[in-house]
Order: structure tokens, then sequence, then C-alpha cells
């Protein structure tokens, strides 16, 4: 008999989403919660751009085809990639850096106010676990 507790272990969640100049400015589906279980929590959702510019990213919750709009982000130049400004945490200014839940089937989608810059990305990490 072991000495040490034991306790299940909770798969981990993840979402990643490559945001380009192709992208545009409409919405894109970013992260998708699985349809069976009881939704999925949003711990962490970061930032990172190669992009020289600020880019200000605009979130929404779509339930039934409809997008329901969030908030925005305004995600620095060079934001973790440049040595200088780290990556941009986008639940403190979505969600008052608190964890989100998605409904199961609910979409998290997103789309940047004016395009990334040509040959430059913006990358978006979710890091969450189901309900």
């Amino acid at each position: 008999m072991s000495s040490h507790p034991s306790f299940p272990g909770t798969p981990a969640i993840t979402g990643v989403l490559s945001l380009a100049n192709a992208s545009g400015t409409a919405f894109v589906d970013f992260y998708t919660a699985p349809s069976g279980g009881s939704g999925v929590m949003c711990g962490r959702l970061r930032a990172a751009s190669t992009d020289v510019s600020a880019v200000t990213l605009q979130f929404a919750r779509n339930l039934a085809g409809t997008d329901y709009v969030l908030g925005e982000s305004q995600v620095p130049a060079g934001a973790g990639t440049n040595g200088t400004a780290v990556w941009k945490d986008i639940l403190a200014d979505l969600n008052l850096g608190n964890a989100m839940t998605l409904a199961p089937g609910e979409k998290l989608r997103v789309r940047a106010k004016t395009a990334v810059t040509a040959a430059l990305k913006i990358d978006l990490i979710l890091e969450g676990a189901p309900l």
C-alpha cells in the first residue's frame, strides 16, 4: 500500500490558432467545446505575435450560429517573440483574469480588427480542462 495519496488525472484541453494576413478581419473559429460532457473550463488564453504593429483582437462566443462579442484585447507588437514584450494574457481583458467556461458545443471565435501584417502572425493558445 502506497503512503502517497492518489488523485485522478484531469485531461488537458488545448486549442491553438495562428492568425495571418490571409485570415482577414472576419470572425474565425478558435476553439469548439466538445458536444458531450459538461463543457470546458478555459484557464489560460495567451497570444504571441511576430507582427511589427499592435493588433486588436475581438473575441466572441458563438451559440446556435450567432456571435456574441465578449470584448477586445490588444496584442502588442512582438508580444512573446521579440525578447522585450511578454506574451499577452487575453483572459485579463476578457474575463478580469478569471477562468472562463464554454458550454458543450459552444465556439470561441476571434477576429483581428485590422489584418495581420503580411508574412507575420499572431499565435493563440488556449489551455483548459473538461468540466
